[in-house]
């Protein structure tokens, strides 16, 4: 599913400065997550950039020109579709992989860290 003009409406001030906000925080944790492997740092940069999509239109204007970007799109729109006691499962399924993920990657790290 490809958009060509993504619907873009301006926000109220206070709008403005939650989505700053949460921008700045998902960045940082992002950052953060770059570094430590046991937090996602991916998954916060995308959720960043999917807040900045809604606070400026420019950027939108190119996310939406990005395939890849319009297929995570996709599945977080079918994701809406689902009851919120699904989203919280769904969640959960996605915080245990990343936690397996993560302990995985930092054991392989230690045991090449320490097996000198």
């Amino acid at each position: 599913m490809h958009f060509n003009k993504p619907k873009f409406q301006p926000l109220a001030w206070h709008h403005k400065i939650i989505g700053i906000a949460l921008l700045l925080c998902c960045l940082l944790l992002g950052v953060v997550g770059l570094i430590l492997p046991i937090l996602p740092g991916i998954v916060f940069l995308f959720l960043a950039f999917f807040v900045l999509t809604k606070l400026s239109r420019r950027v939108a204007t190119y996310a939406h020109s990005k395939p890849w970007f319009n297929y995570h799109l996709q599945h977080l729109r079918a994701a809406s579709g689902l009851s919120v006691a699904a989203r919280c499962k769904l969640a959960g399924l996605y915080l245990v992989r990343g936690v397996i993920n993560a302990v995985g990657s930092g054991a392989a790290w230690c045991k090449k860290r320490f097996s000198r």
